[in-house]
């Protein structure tokens, strides 16, 4: 082919050997490290001053609400980062990103703005509203993935000191209707014609555990751990291309070998909404009939029909291509041309991610809600028909590159290293690996049913308090007809390895993953439990909390970030209020155990505290 790669070899040619590299802190998280790697323990990372505010104008049963914020964090903004990448001598400030520094650092948003208005059909009451908004369906309390998924949430809003859930559900533009059909009988349905995704945390930032598919991802690439550093980022790549440049302008024939140390290591993701393979926005939907039975206990009762296109995202993306007109362009296009980051995406060898968003999930579900003496009981269960679920990264990433350095003769014994092959129309896998600048699917489409039960009683006066509430909220997952692990293994967290037993891969990555991947069936419980003393001195109410978080069994695969097994938290919390106006809330929480390495927040423990004031 031109090139002469008889010294080239995909584990070694780093300066490290990889037996160093694999023993490496943080080699296994390499993807995912930045939001630890940025903070020490004791340092503020979050000191906020935001604003909500509301405007309801309304007349004869019809009017217009906005709701709006602010904030701005002075401790993101800052730019004080603990950690600076070795090789580029760059801190991972995610205030740097426009789109990062809107989630995390300062922004000014429109949250819900639509119209509405309350008719009469007939003898029925119907209400409306239209534009950006919230629909509040199903009956979960604390746990995700529910029959509320509809609505998209920003992460980052939900973590930040004094959030509110008004801050944190994203509203998508919609039309909704409810019509009385009669005193008990109640239909209720949405179209959306805007989708929105649930946002990720930054990298880099407090609450991250992925250093690229969040806003700002772009400058950290995605790394397979042949690496003598596991975090190569855009300026570092940028750098040692330009060189090899130099080299491939002079003539010189090491360049081509030179040049694959990088595309061997790195998958590019490009900026902003470039890497996303957004959905289209229209072609979402639900309907929701509720009855009311005054005779079995004055219980509710619903059933939903939703479709809806994924609020999170799905890794995907286009494998490498080791040929030789490929290496050649490349090659031209250095020793030509000064690489930017504008232009470092147009390099054919590299291989890409890509952020999928599958449509058309459809999910069928049923909730109840009911009191039981001075026990509110509500549940719900849903079953989504095509759920995507996120394939290994590792094994995506070395179908991406090494698979394909085997493809192009360079390293034959790397073939079949992945798992993943193309799928058949029929949903099966074929036997014939991807091809060099394919479009590789990064997760499957499957069947998933999830139940939850929602306990919530009141004690009255306890402990000297004036009241007394608990809670407890358990619920469970099962996918359908999943893979076994020996065919195909789904993304969990901390698997920064394969999971395959092989020869090569002792090789390769020094040794198989040892934390589990993601199973079939998982489960888990909440347990809130709070007092609330009135007017503790000058008419200040005190409430107490303390929530636990116990994830019994079982590990969801992403995207659905739900159980991991024998994951536990804690969180107690403090909170004042005085007229309804003023509130002041302190809280500490904690986060421990969970099977292996497999907790990622088990070292984020954190104290926050916020005052708040309410017109």
């Amino acid at each position: 082919n031109g090139f002469d790669f008889s010294h080239y070899n995909a584990a070694l040619n780093a300066n490290p050997t990889k037996y160093t590299i694999w023993q490496g802190a943080g080699t296994y998280s390499s993807n995912g490290d930045n939001g630890n790697l940025n903070y020490d323990s004791g340092e503020a990372f979050s000191q906020i001053f935001k604003g909500t505010h509301e405007l309801d104008i309304h007349y004869d049963g019809m009017g217009v609400f906005m709701r709006g914020m602010y904030f701005y964090d002075f401790a993101m903004m800052d730019s004080d980062r603990d950690w600076t990448n070795q090789l580029s001598d760059q801190i991972n400030d995610p205030c740097n990103d426009s789109d990062a520094n809107d989630q995390v650092c300062a922004d000014v948003r429109l949250l819900d703005a639509y119209v509405y208005g309350n008719f009469e059909l007939g003898d029925m009451p119907l209400s409306v509203r239209v534009g950006q908004q919230v629909i509040s369906w199903g009956e979960s309390t604390l746990m995700g993935h529910g029959i509320s998924e509809i609505n998209p949430v920003d992460i980052a809003r939900l973590k930040a000191p004094g959030a509110e859930l008004k801050e944190a559900f994203i509203p998508f533009g919609s039309v909704w209707a409810s019509l009385g059909v009669t005193e008990n009988f109640s239909v209720e349905a949405f179209y959306q014609y805007d989708w929105e995704k649930t946002v990720l945390p930054p990298p880099g930032s407090y609450f991250s555990t992925n250093d690229f598919a969040g806003d700002g991802g772009h400058m950290n690439n995605v790394q397979l751990g042949f690496s003598g550093n596991p975090d190569m980022d855009i300026n570092t790549l940028i750098a040692g291309l330009n060189q090899i440049g130099a080299l491939a302008e002079s003539g010189n024939p090491l360049a081509a070998q030179a040049y694959l140390a990088y595309p061997t290591k790195i998958t590019l993701r490009s900026p902003g909404d470039s890497a996303e393979l957004e959905p289209e926005n229209g072609g979402q939907y639900g309907l929701r009939l509720s009855w009311y039975v005054p005779e079995l206990n004055e219980t509710e009762f619903s059933l939903y029909y939703v479709n809806y296109h994924s609020r999170r995202p799905l890794f995907s993306g286009q494998t490498a291509n080791f040929g030789a007109a490929s290496i050649g362009a490349d090659l031209a296009t250095l020793a030509t041309t000064e690489i930017t980051a504008e232009n470092l995406y147009s390099l054919s060898t590299f291989s890409q991610v890509k952020l999928a968003y599958p449509e058309d999930i459809q999910m069928y579900a049923m909730s109840f809600n009911t009191t039981i003496g001075n026990t509110a009981v509500a549940g719900e269960i849903s079953y989504r028909q095509d759920e995507p679920l996120q394939i290994d990264d590792v094994e995506l990433l070395f179908a991406a590159m090494p698979q394909q350095l085997a493809n192009a003769g360079l390293q034959p014994s790397l073939d079949g290293i992945s798992q993943l092959n193309p799928f058949n129309a029929d949903g099966t896998m074929s036997d014939t690996p991807y091809g060099p600048g394919q479009e590789a699917n990064g997760f499957i489409l499957s069947d998933t049913v999830q139940a939850q039960l929602t306990l919530t009683h009141l004690f009255g006066p306890t402990l000297g308090a004036s009241q007394f509430v608990g809670l407890v909220e358990i619920g469970g997952i099962n996918i359908n007809d999943m893979y076994d692990q020996d065919e195909l293994r789904l993304n969990g967290p901390a698997t920064g390895r394969s999971g395959s037993t092989s020869g090569l891969m002792l090789d390769v990555q020094g040794g198989t993953e040892t934390n589990p991947f993601p199973t079939d069936f998982a489960w888990g419980y909440k347990v809130v439990a709070k007092l609330d003393y009135a007017n503790v001195f000058s008419g200040i109410n005190m409430s107490p909390r303390v929530v636990f978080s116990h994830d019994v069994k079982g590990i969801t695969p992403d995207p659905l970030f739900l159980f991991v097994e024998d994951r536990k938290s804690v969180a107690l919390g403090l909170n004042f209020n005085y007229q309804s106006r003023w509130t002041a809330d302190l809280s500490y929480n904690t986060f421990f155990d969970g099977v292996g390495t497999t907790n990622q927040m088990e070292d984020r423990d954190y104290v926050s505290f916020s005052i708040n004031y309410s017109i």
